[in-house]
């Protein structure tokens, strides 16, 4: 059964007891995931898009063999997935490559190098605190890295498929996609609270010296890189209501999402990460170790995430935040 968001909304109002039997969220949320998954990877400081007009660019030829490697990428939410030919092939051939889910293969890291252009590296001293694991991964698509990095056929079969299937003349086609399927683990990804860098200035304004922001940061060798951050962070000004920001996670050999949140002050000192099936787990909260004088906290959960709800230390509830529903513009990693 399809349910509206507004149908959602009231079912998230009801007593713990009933959000339980309500995991409607699952298919909302899907709509959501297939945007991030599909992400354009955009470089730190507008420098530069990760998509290319099509029209730029020479066509990627393929043989019969590379036809036969492809599937059509599935677009409904309700249509099942399954591992297409090419993501087949992948596990088969790639070493160290394992299925995370019904359609998805994961690649491990490659000893070549992402692409020129892509993530912006962070010096150590932009840094104010952190990195802290807290058990992120950055994941992209086969293109995001250098063609040398994957062999030929699974590169060009890749590519095509972004090209001629999630791309189009008038907008172009996304590099690093992974909504065939085929996923590449690019590192960890850490939280920290890192300050602007002045490339990111008009030339105008100092950009140091002020107060840090939270971010995620991967790793490039021994230097850190800038991935992404929250958004405004209009959540840790006072008055404002907590916000949620999620990422994939395939640590564990199955989809996770790792959920990340944020609070004006330091009052709160635990939080409680509430799944559509009841059940809890305890988030890792950082209050004023962070982010100065502002609180950050962090948990994995499986399924999908209904509630966070965050308690003072005597027990008293401070906030019970409902995971909003995906919908356009929304990009559904603020939540």
């Amino acid at each position: 059964m399809t349910r509206t968001i507004e149908q959602l909304e009231r079912d998230l109002r009801q007593p713990p007891a009933e959000l339980v039997t309500a995991p409607v969220l699952a298919e909302i949320r899907s709509r959501g995931r297939a945007r991030r998954r599909n992400r354009l990877a955009a470089y730190a400081g507008g420098a530069a898009a990760g998509i290319v007009a099509a029209g730029l660019l020479v066509g990627v030829v393929v043989d019969d063999s590379d036809v036969r490697d492809r599937a059509p990428v599935a677009t409904s939410p309700e249509q099942p997935r399954e591992l297409s030919p090419l993501a087949q092939r992948a596990l088969r051939e790639i070493p160290g490559a394992v299925q995370v889910s019904d359609w998805e293969v994961l690649l491990p890291t490659p000893g070549a190098g992402r692409a020129s252009g892509g993530s912006e590296k962070v010096p150590a001293e932009y840094i104010d605190a952190g990195p802290v694991d807290i058990g992120a991964r950055h994941y992209t698509g086969v293109t995001a890295f250098k063609p040398g990095a994957f062999p030929a056929w699974l590169y060009d079969g890749v590519q095509d498929i972004e090209m001629n299937e999630l791309g189009s003349e008038e907008e172009g086609y996304p590099v690093g996609s992974t909504e065939m399927g085929i996923i590449v683990d690019a590192g960890p990804m850490d939280l920290g609270c890192m300050q602007p860098l002045p490339r990111w200035s008009d030339g105008d304004a100092d950009t140091e010296g002020g107060a840090c922001f939270p971010a995620m940061l991967g790793q490039a060798g021994d230097s850190r890189t800038y991935e992404w951050g929250m958004g405004t962070d209009d959540f840790l000004k006072e008055g404002e209501g907590l916000e949620l920001f999620s990422t994939d996670t395939y640590t564990s050999g199955a989809p996770q999402t790792v959920w990340i949140g944020g609070t004006d002050g330091t009052e709160v000192a635990t939080v409680d990460l509430v799944a559509t099936d009841g059940t809890v787990v305890e988030a890792a909260v950082a209050a004023g170790t962070l982010v100065p004088g502002e609180t950050m906290f962090w948990g994995t959960v499986t399924g999908e995430l209904a509630v966070a709800v965050t308690r003072s230390a005597d027990g008293e509830v401070l906030e019970r935040h409902e995971v909003k529903p995906c919908s356009d513009p929304v990009d559904c990693e603020v939540r």
